[in-house]
């Protein structure tokens, strides 16, 4: 019987060293994009506390939502929407447990916001055509493939380097 359990255990191994590295994993879209959107997150760690300091106002945008006043609320909800894209980057470049489920969450909030600005448009400015945003396709795409990746994700190992 103990016999049995070596040899699953041995197999376990195997199974483990025959999984991709957790890098491979990533499209070369997804790796430009975590590296944009890691310097984007960076920026918008840095940038925010310094617009109040410094008294400027800076124009910002993602997914419809936009605006030039530092005090505003769309502008934090935009900021904190990079700070979410900057930390799912972080995570799938560095191979972390996490950065999957977290991704899931940034592609879930991104496709929510932008029905949210598109049906806004539509009925909160009384245009009777809800504005398509190209992001939406995008963000759907995204979303699939970490779907697709998941599974493997787990199972893989994270990289030594």
């Amino acid at each position: 019987m103990k016999d049995k359990s070596i040899i699953a255990d041995k197999l376990d191994d195997l199974e483990e060293l025959l999984l991709p590295r957790r890098r491979t994993l990533l499209t070369w879209w997804l790796k430009i994009f975590s590296y944009l959107f890691l310097f984007t997150g960076v920026a918008a760690l840095a940038m925010y506390p310094l617009a109040f300091l410094m008294e400027n106002d800076y124009r910002v945008a993602l997914y419809g939502l936009e605006s030039s006043d530092r005090s505003s609320f769309i502008t934090l909800a935009v900021v904190v929407l990079f700070l979410l894209k900057g930390a799912v980057a972080y995570g799938l470049l560095l191979e972390k447990d996490w950065a999957i489920e977290i991704g899931l969450v940034d592609a879930a909030v991104g496709i929510l916001v932008c029905l949210f600005v598109g049906f806004y448009t539509m009925f909160g400015t009384g245009s009777y055509i809800a504005s398509f945003r190209l992001e939406l396709v995008l963000l759907i795409i995204y979303l699939i493939k970490l779907l697709k990746i998941q599974a493997i994700w787990k199972k893989s190992p994270a990289g030594l380097n």
